[in-house]
C-alpha cells in the first residue's frame, strides 16, 4: 500500500469510527417492522415521525441493504423496512487533504451527522429515477445508499467539477467520478 493509500485510509478510519459489523451477524429471526423512511431522509414508525436524532442514528447504525430491500439488522433480528429512496442524503461536505496524500478528499456528512469519504471505498453512483432523471448517491457501508442534496451536487459542481467531453468530473481520494452531462 502506498504512502498516499496508507494516509487515505487513515482519514477514513478516522472519520468512521467503528462500524457494527453486520456483515458477520446471520440472524434466525427475520420479518418486518412498521418503519417507513421518505425520500427526504425522514424516519416513521406506525406514521409516526421519530423526532429524536439518536434513536434515527442508532437505526441507521445497522441499516443493511441486500437485493435493493433494507433492513434493520441485529445479531437476533433482521427487519424489513419501506425505504421511498434512498435511506439517508448527503446534506454537507468539506475538502481535506490526509497527510502525504497526493490529492484532496471529499469529506460526505451525511443528515445524522457521519462523515465520509468519497473514494473507491464510498464511491459516487449515478440512477436514473422512475421519470428518467440521473440522480448521484454516495454508496456506504453494507449497500447502503445516500442522496446527494441538491445543494451538495450544484455546489460540487460550481466548485470542484471538470469538463471533461459531455461529463463533469471531480476528483477525491485520488479517484474520478461523475457528476453526469
Amino acid at each position: 500500500m502506498s504512502s498516499n493509500e496508507q494516509a487515505l485510509a487513515a482519514l477514513s478510519q478516522q472519520l468512521e469510527g467503528q462500524i457494527a459489523p453486520l456483515d458477520q451477524w446471520s440472524p434466525q429471526q427475520c420479518g418486518t417492522i412498521d418503519i417507513h423512511i421518505t425520500a427526504d431522509g425522514r424516519w416513521f414508525h406506525h406514521g409516526t415521525e421519530i423526532k429524536r436524532a439518536r434513536l434515527v442514528k442508532l437505526f441507521a447504525s445497522v441499516l443493511w441493504r441486500e437485493q435493493g430491500q433494507y433492513y434493520l439488522k441485529t445479531p437476533v433480528e433482521q427487519m424489513a423496512i419501506r425505504v421511498d429512496d434512498a435511506p439517508l442524503l448527503i446534506v454537507d461536505w468539506r475538502l481535506a487533504t490526509a497527510q502525504n496524500a497526493a490529492h484532496p478528499a471529499v469529506i460526505c456528512i451525511d443528515n445524522i451527522g457521519r462523515e465520509f469519504v468519497l473514494g473507491a471505498q464510498h464511491p459516487l453512483l449515478i440512477h436514473a429515477d422512475p421519470q428518467g432523471q440521473k440522480l448521484p448517491y454516495l454508496q456506504l457501508p453494507y449497500g447502503v445508499q445516500a442522496k446527494l442534496a441538491r445543494t451538495v451536487y450544484y455546489a460540487w459542481a460550481e466548485q470542484l467539477a471538470q469538463p471533461q467531453g459531455e461529463e463533469f468530473i471531480i476528483y477525491s481520494a485520488g479517484e474520478s467520478f461523475s457528476l453526469g452531462g
